[in-house]
């Protein structure tokens, strides 16, 4: 279940479920993520040898690419995996 709220030019997302609440400028942005597969920035921590942690984030090699979705050529963004194995098919 989700819940949009509008003020002025930002839209709040608020997410029922886990309970966590997003805050987007314009209303229309969208994650960077793969198209296909889902994949995602994810968040660990860098350890030092002297096991100091310090927040980081993970980046997937994503591409634009041009694919067919629904029969019209789009721009979307596609993992380098997917795009090795042969998941997706560029036009």
């Amino acid at each position: 279940m989700f819940f949009l709220f509008y003020k002025r030019d930002y839209v709040i997302v608020f997410k029922y479920e886990n309970s966590q609440m997003t805050v987007c400028k314009g209303g229309n942005t969208m994650a960077k993520e793969c198209y296909f597969t889902g994949r995602t920035a994810r968040r660990g921590n860098n350890r030092s040898f002297a096991l100091n942690s310090s927040k980081r984030t993970y980046k997937p090699n994503l591409q634009k690419v041009r694919v067919l979705v629904d029969g019209k050529p789009k721009r979307v963004w596609v993992s380098a995996r997917a795009l090795k194995s042969g998941k997706v098919q560029r036009v």
